[in-house]
């Protein structure tokens, strides 16, 4: 980052050379994202500080879940109102309007604090905990496969192209700001559980597939780089990047060529 604040015609998106001998024991402790993003070191790690917080909260929930399951559930259930509440609340009275052309938007507020994407992870664990409880053996009816499918897909698309075009109010924002990441773990929740207990069909064959295995693998190593390949890309630019179809199809082929270089 400090050859590209010297050499670059635009300004980094973060001081990495700067905020890293400062704050690094942030990132090793994997508390950084409860501090302002302006003192973050390697901006896309707070995925890494939530998802170690998160396993340590897990951890203890289901330890408390060995003996006491109802006081179990129940902190997660508050866990999880909470979440919703206190993001709809920040969104809502800092009038935050998602929208796909600003994802990143509030992102010291909303984006990347473990109180506002924990109920995902509860979702994710929970599912994990029913299945180990059944042994993946879980009997639904023809009737609540199709609607279970049809919900998901739907909940799925909705999430995915859903604001394309739209322009919700200021409750209509907030409910999405609070509701969306759990609304896609549910969505996701329903293909494990149908793909583990015999009721995914061509979709448990699809992701089953030896070819998958090297993309799956990959991902979480992917997600750790792209943020310096994007930047060597754009900072090394000497003129704006215009998203279109065209741009949006060649830079991630570009960007594969220049990983594998390595």
């Amino acid at each position: 980052m400090k050859y590209f604040e010297q050499y670059s015609v635009f300004e980094p998106p973060t001081m990495d050379h700067a905020n890293c001998p400062k704050y690094w024991w942030r990132n090793v402790l994997y508390i950084n994202t409860l501090f302002p993003v302006g003192e973050m070191c390697m901006l896309w790690s707070w995925y890494l500080a939530n998802d170690t917080q998160f396993y340590i909260i897990g951890a203890v929930i289901l330890i408390l879940a060995v003996r006491h399951l109802r006081v179990a559930a129940a902190v997660v259930a508050g866990i999880m109102v909470s979440s919703w509440g206190i993001t709809g609340l920040i969104a809502y009275s800092n009038n935050h309007i998602p929208n796909a052309d600003d994802p990143l938007a509030l992102f010291d507020m909303i984006y990347d604090k473990p109180w506002t994407r924990i109920g995902p992870y509860m979702i994710g664990m929970s599912v994990g905990w029913i299945l180990f409880r059944t042994n993946c053996q879980i009997r639904m009816s023809r009737l609540t496969v199709i609607l279970g499918w049809m919900m998901s897909s739907a909940t799925g698309l909705y999430l995915i192209y859903g604001l394309y075009g739209q322009e919700l109010n200021k409750l209509g924002g907030a409910a999405y700001s609070s509701l969306s990441h759990s609304a896609w773990a549910l969505s996701l929740a329903w293909i494990i559980i149908a793909c583990s207990t015999g009721y995914g069909g061509y979709v448990n064959t699809f992701l089953s597939a030896p070819c998958i295995y090297p993309f799956s693998r990959a991902t979480y190593c992917a997600y750790l780089v792209h943020p310096i390949v994007i930047r060597i890309m754009a900072l090394n630019s000497t003129a704006p990047l215009h998203l279109g179809t065209d741009s949006m199809v060649s830079f991630p082929l570009s960007s594969k060529v220049l990983l594998s270089s390595f």
